[in-house]
């Protein structure tokens, strides 16, 4: 399911950059005869799909460092899909990691802070996703920890935890990074 929606993500990210097309058009050309040359068809569009992802979001880093982040991201939504196919899974943000630090790199900027530092946010998310409990785990001084508390505090709601195959109150942390 959460692959489902990294990979609608990606689809809209290109669409939104005018590739789509040329997208559907190569890989057209590319899948005529045989399996392999689907399978090549098919990574090729997954990887202007991730790269194209990721410079929506306005990524700073080299190409290499950002489809390694999206292929790291993606990994992780499989080991969540396996989970869940377990009836276990952790709380997490909605649409991933990816969107998680799109969301912060964006309040980060609104902040006002300057200063240089990293602050971890322990905090709950319920059954309905909601966080409540949060405190600093690791201070980066009165300034950031403020800036980080109210930045996790105002996040939206969460993909609860799974015990079971039950939504569960469960832990999770947040580091938020300041001066990248």
């Amino acid at each position: 399911m959460k692959t489902k929606k990294i990979l609608w993500a990606m689809a809209f990210a290109l669409f939104a950059l005018g590739t789509q097309a040329q997208v559907n058009n190569k890989q057209t050309e590319k899948v005529q005869n045989s399996p392999a040359q689907v399978e090549q068809a098919q990574e090729s569009a997954v990887d202007r799909m991730k790269e194209a992802q990721m410079r929506s979001f306005g990524a700073r880093n080299t190409a290499a460092a950002q489809i390694g982040a999206v292929a790291d991201s993606v990994a992780k939504a499989e080991e969540v899909k396996a989970q869940k196919a377990q009836g276990e899974a952790e709380p997490s943000f909605p649409g991933g990691e990816i969107f998680m630090k799109a969301y912060l790199k964006k309040k980060l900027l609104h902040s006002g802070v300057t200063g240089k530092g990293s602050v971890e946010v322990s905090f709950r998310v319920d059954t309905k996703g909601n966080i409540y409990g949060a405190e600093v785990t690791k201070s980066g001084g009165a300034t950031l920890d403020t800036a980080a508390f109210n930045i996790v505090t105002g996040m939206p709601r969460w993909r609860p935890g799974l015990r079971k195959g039950v939504p569960a109150d469960l832990p999770t942390s947040v580091t938020v990074t300041f001066g990248e």
